[in-house]
């Protein structure tokens, strides 16, 4: 692997944040957007008359972008961590019948092959339309997209099938119940697919219906199928969805968590628990996270930044690992002090329900928290009733 190599895939990376990286991708979007734009600016006649060579110049710059971006991507998969053990020219190959690298040659390769072929400009021009794919992997949510549909593939697929039984047997029953009296519109199986199909999406163009007494009981169960059926699909994706934000949440919550100095020393089990409750903010310089008088729902733990702890006693910086607004949940009383970010800060949130919940599971927690709850109270009580 060169040097060269190494900083063609650095720069080429969505989520880099060098330069040269934010200004490829800078470049990058304007010209895609530019190309699309273009191409359907160019199928408008009036438009295509008046400003056709101006368009022509813009697309063609946009296609040799995108050429030159292909080229590019293949010389700098030979760097990519997966890439090691292997030969440069087997990495640039498994880059290559990649999504995104089957994705960037379709932006190019059509328009070489239509010009081989002799296909005039103007059909050509229209397979711009693929580069919008190439904005799948600028997308934050491409990802968990796809790891639903992999996830959730199985089930989904059940459900395609019962859909196609569906609609091969209502098409195959209409046919025989409407074909004699409407043969234009149901004499073959062909003919009725195009029913079943409006009917089973819930489309109902009303061009073509059913006028026998049992076509229309056929209507009637071939419509409920098509709303169980959509139904299902949306219910599985929901359900996969659901499941894989819970899933980025416990990871994200988990890789917080053990940036904690009080929770290192748990053990994974405990460290499970809190992750699936807890919940992180971020809070900007100068905001007040509680203050004093509001009811107590909840404690933070700090990840990082810095957190002022305004006391009667005093004031108190906690730092990554401190905690505060324990006491409001001991005690069941309002909160005896304001906490406000000294810096910008990331904080777990701990509502007072889970607390409960957690401390009644793990006592070991419950003993650490309880026992710095009281030692902060009877300081604040030595204090004449100053804050948390």
């Amino acid at each position: 692997m060169s040097a060269a190599e190494q900083w063609v895939y650095d720069n080429s990376r969505p989520t880099a944040l060098t330069v040269p990286a934010r200004l490829f991708r800078a470049v990058h979007h304007l010209l895609l957007v530019s190309g699309v734009g273009v191409m359907v600016l160019a199928t408008h006649a009036p438009m295509a008359a008046a400003h056709g060579t101006f368009l022509a110049v813009v697309f063609n710059v946009a296609l040799g972008f995108f050429a030159v971006e292909y080229v590019t991507r293949l010389y700098g998969a030979a760097a990519a961590p997966s890439a090691e053990p292997t030969h440069p020219w087997v990495a640039r190959w498994e880059w290559a019948i990649s999504l995104n690298g089957i994705i960037d040659l379709a932006a190019v390769l059509p328009f070489v092959l239509a010009g081989l072929a002799g296909w005039s400009p103007e059909a050509t021009n229209l397979f711009a339309v693929l580069w919008v794919l190439k904005l799948f992997r600028y997308s934050p949510g491409s990802g968990m997209l796809q790891r639903v549909l992999r996830d959730a593939r199985e089930s989904l697929f059940s459900v395609f099938v019962a859909f196609i039984v569906v609609l091969l047997v209502a098409a195959t029953l209409m046919h025989v119940f409407e074909g004699p009296g409407q043969p234009k519109l149901y004499g073959s199986i062909p003919d009725a697919l195009w029913w079943t199909i409006v009917t089973l999406t819930t489309t109902g163009y009303g061009d073509v219906v059913p006028v026998t007494p049992l076509g229309r009981v056929l209507a009637a169960v071939v419509m409920i199928c098509g709303i169980a059926t959509f139904a299902m699909w949306a219910g599985i994706l929901a359900t996969a969805f659901a499941n894989e934000v819970r899933r980025r949440e416990f990871l994200r919550n988990w890789d917080l968590i053990v940036k904690v100095p009080f929770f290192r020393e748990l053990g994974a089990a405990t460290i499970a628990d809190i992750a699936r409750i807890l919940k992180p903010q971020e809070v900007e310089k100068g905001r007040a996270i509680i203050r004093r008088g509001d009811p107590g729902d909840c404690m933070f733990f700090i990840v990082s930044g810095e957190v002022e702890v305004r006391l009667a006693a005093g004031p108190e910086r906690l730092g990554p690992g401190g905690f505060f607004g324990e006491i409001a949940l001991i005690t069941g009383e309002p909160r005896r002090a304001t906490a406000v970010a000294s810096v910008a800060t990331q904080l777990l949130a701990l509502d007072i329900a889970d607390f409960r919940e957690l401390t009644a599971r793990r006592p070991e927690l419950a003993e650490v928290v309880t026992r710095e709850g009281r030692r902060r109270l009877e300081r604040d009580r030595q204090a004449q009733g100053g804050g948390e």
